[in-house]
């Protein structure tokens, strides 16, 4: 009798150590894309997303480092290293779960286990001292709106407004416009943190960190010249400039009328990097 039972208690001791079933879609397909342009958005539909000419590196940079978590994160995670064709090939990814799995779980851990299997992805986290660009306040007091209460929505990706919903703004979401050169963008309900780290860092073209000390939630507007990166090139030739007729100042001038600053800085942060990948086979 104490043998049965030390050998049941053994036989559990192995199931509970066998590592948690990762989530993962029911049925996926990953088709290269060459002659797509542009990229897609995960276009989701009740357990099922349809990702359309996307690159290995910004899927990457989606499900380990955009929706790895139980929320969208404040700051997008660079991912380095890896093959030249992480960036150059497009690929076409269907995929559909079992059940009604929520949009942040799809496109976040599920999907990460589906590049581990269709790619032989292998990636790491690391921290690594890289060109920032520090937000802090500037002298004075911040020229800063503070948000309304129920003026806009947190965004839920697991509960997104359905056909026929009446529409409401979405906080930390920026509506942009864009007029003889300039851009013209409004920010409802964001933290410093995701001002700093998701919107300021498209600008910018590098890590944006939140020195502020600011807390609680600003309706943000910006007006400004998006600045081309120097050597850009479209189809094999260099790009000019794009007019600028409206006057709008820089980014970073625009940063400084909210009683803000930018400042060139290099900071220790965390970084996904590529250890290993292979081109997907044929589905």
């Amino acid at each position: 009798m104490i043998a049965r039972a030390v050998a049941i208690l053994a036989f559990a001791g192995i199931l509970s150590a066998q590592p948690p079933q990762r989530p993962a879609f029911e049925v996926a397909t990953v088709k290269l894309s060459p002659n797509c342009t542009g990229s897609g958005g995960p276009n989701p539909s009740a357990g099922r997303i349809d990702i359309k000419c996307s690159s290995l590196r910004d899927l990457i940079r989606g499900a380990y480092g955009i929706f790895a978590g139980d929320k969208i994160a404040s700051r997008m995670l660079e991912v380095v290293g890896g093959p030249s064709w992480l960036d150059s090939d497009r690929f076409d990814v269907s995929a559909k779960a079992e059940g009604a799995a929520g949009l942040q779980k799809m496109i976040g851990a599920m999907l990460q286990t589906l590049l581990e299997e269709r790619f032989q992805l292998k990636v790491h986290v690391e921290p690594r001292d890289t060109p920032v660009y520090s937000l802090t306040v500037a002298k004075g007091t911040p020229k800063l709106t503070p948000t309304k209460e129920g003026s806009c929505v947190p965004l839920d990706l697991n509960n997104l407004p359905k056909p026929g919903d009446p529409p409401q703004p979405l906080c930390g979401i920026p509506r942009m416009s864009f007029k003889n050169g300039a851009v013209s963008g409004d920010i409802l309900g964001t933290t410093m943190e995701e001002l700093a780290g998701r919107f300021l860092a498209s600008q910018v073209g590098r890590p944006v960190i939140d020195k502020t000390g600011l807390t609680g939630r600003f309706d943000i507007h910006l007006e400004f010249v998006r600045e081309m990166p120097a050597g850009m090139m479209l189809n094999g030739n260099s790009m000019p400039p794009p007019p600028n007729d409206s006057g709008a100042p820089s980014i970073f001038t625009a940063v400084a009328q909210l009683g803000l600053k930018l400042s060139a800085d290099k900071a220790p942060i965390d970084v996904i990097v590529v250890d290993s990948a292979q081109k997907p086979s044929e589905n």
